[in-house]
């Protein structure tokens, strides 16, 4: 027998997708307990959609650009864009800084293949992609450039990526995992662990 309660059914909210969100909303309705997207606590952005109505603006019309040829990729690097800037909050902006005195954050990945995860102790792990920042001007991200090996990245242009700590750039990364992956997807799928 399996026994629900409400500490169970949160749990699992917190790390479904759209889709079995609206599920357990239908089913549990009060006890799920979706937080109010706003701009004062980022923790109430947990997808795209609330990134939106804290920001007040529409969501982006994924069918009308598909049919102009836009790639689901810069899809999804529009949708993390713009929950980007809401993570960012009311009171906060990364802003150029020729001195390179301020520091800005933004969430790494590691990539690997199924095999390579299961002959891997959590201590191993490191990354793959990553962001460069050189001279406080050029911080952010912007593009990649792939020079040395696939794992070299360079981040000259914008900042709109940047978080003004780890913990809200750790929170870009793993809460919106899915879009992050289908934004640098190439060649490979996007699997449940």
């Amino acid at each position: 027998m399996v026994q629900l309660n409400e500490k169970n059914v949160a749990a699992a909210y917190s790390v479904a997708d759209t889709k079995t969100k609206k599920v357990l909303e239908a089913l549990f309705g009060d006890v799920v307990n979706h937080p109010t997207p706003t701009l004062d606590d980022y923790k109430t952005i947990q997808e795209y959609e609330d990134a939106c109505v804290a920001l007040g603006e529409s969501p982006i019309n994924e069918t009308e650009l598909k049919k102009a040829g836009v790639s689901s990729h810069l899809i999804a690097l529009m949708k993390i864009e713009t929950i980007s800037r809401a993570l960012w909050g009311k009171n906060f902006q990364p802003t150029p800084d020729p001195e390179g005195t301020k520091t800005y954050y933004y969430p790494w990945f590691a990539f690997y293949t199924k095999k390579e995860m299961e002959n891997m102790n959590e201590d191993s792990r490191g990354s793959l992609l990553s962001a460069l920042a050189l001279n406080g001007a050029s911080a952010g991200f912007g593009f990649l450039d792939t020079n040395s090996r696939s794992s070299a990245a360079a981040a000259s242009v914008g900042f709109r990526l940047c978080q003004e700590t780890s913990e809200k750039a750790a929170y870009l990364g793993k809460q919106f995992i899915k879009l992050w992956a289908e934004y640098h997807m190439f060649n490979f799928k996007i699997v449940e662990d």
